[in-house]
């Protein structure tokens, strides 16, 4: 369904004049060990004072040193991570896609437009999200730990819905996108098949209630600015059937796929 981007990322964006640079500040390590430390300073206040009013002063200082010491060098150290994380955005953005600077800031101007249309609906572990954002040329998605994962429409080759994406523990009904910088990679096997393949998926939104609804919604929207993008898991090209979830020659079958 259509949504609007949380109250919180909408300031975050108005805060740095970039979403790709907001989605980095959610997450990630440095947040972890900020949160860690004061958890350790918070504990060692508490039991050092229990264990000093109960027992001894000396009991209570010792109790405060083994936990509020760590906290206090863990959460200046989480913060000091947190801001390169968050400073170095553009950087991390152009390893993971391998576009430049002048794209990502395109990426982001489109993303920050009127136009953008924003999918989402309710996650099983997070509760309402905006999981996708599409724009006339960039496909955005929610992804834990890195913050987002972001692509060209004219890079994406198949986006399809499948309940037969490999998963722990068995497979996973979920949007799965495959783009042209993936088909020149090594396959990832499919530990059920013993065959390849390689792409992405948002995992927040995997195996819901709304799963396959949301999913056809975000195909609908690709494929309307980019039609040249494959919709299907299974299809045949030139007589020959192909299975894009498993694949014997990863690399091979694309270039016969993409008639490279």
């Amino acid at each position: 369904m259509r949504m609007e981007l949380d109250k919180s990322l909408r300031k975050k964006t108005a805060k740095y004049g970039s979403l790709l640079k907001a989605y980095r500040t959610v997450g990630g390590f440095g947040l972890g060990a900020v949160a860690g430390g004061i958890i350790l300073i918070v504990c060692g206040i508490l039991i050092g004072l229990t264990f000093g009013i109960a027992f001894k002063v000396d009991a209570g200082i010792v109790f405060f040193l083994v936990f509020a010491v760590p906290g206090l060098i863990i959460a200046p150290l989480g913060y000091v991570f947190h801001k390169k994380r968050v400073n170095n955005y553009l950087e991390f953005y152009r390893k993971e896609t391998g576009y430049s600077e002048a794209e990502l800031y395109e990426a982001d101007r489109e993303l920050m437009g009127s136009d953008v249309v924003v999918i989402g609906g309710k996650s099983d572990s997070r509760g309402k999200l905006a999981a996708y954002m599409i724009t006339e040329h960039y496909f955005l998605s929610i992804q834990p730990v890195k913050g987002c994962y972001i692509s060209k429409l004219e890079d994406i080759v198949a986006a399809f819905c499948s309940d037969e994406i490999p998963g722990i523990g068995g497979y996973r009904l979920n949007l799965f996108i495959i783009t042209r910088q993936d088909t020149k990679m090594p396959g990832i096997k499919n530990e059920y098949t013993g065959k390849f393949y390689r792409g992405f998926e948002n995992v927040v939104m995997s195996n819901t209630r709304y799963t396959q609804e949301i999913s056809m919604e975000v195909i609908a929207e690709l494929v309307k600015r980019a039609p040249h993008i494959i919709t299907c898991q299974k299809i045949a090209v030139n007589g020959v059937p192909y299975n894009l979830l498993s694949m014997d020659y990863w690399q091979d079958d694309w270039k016969k796929i993409l008639e490279e």
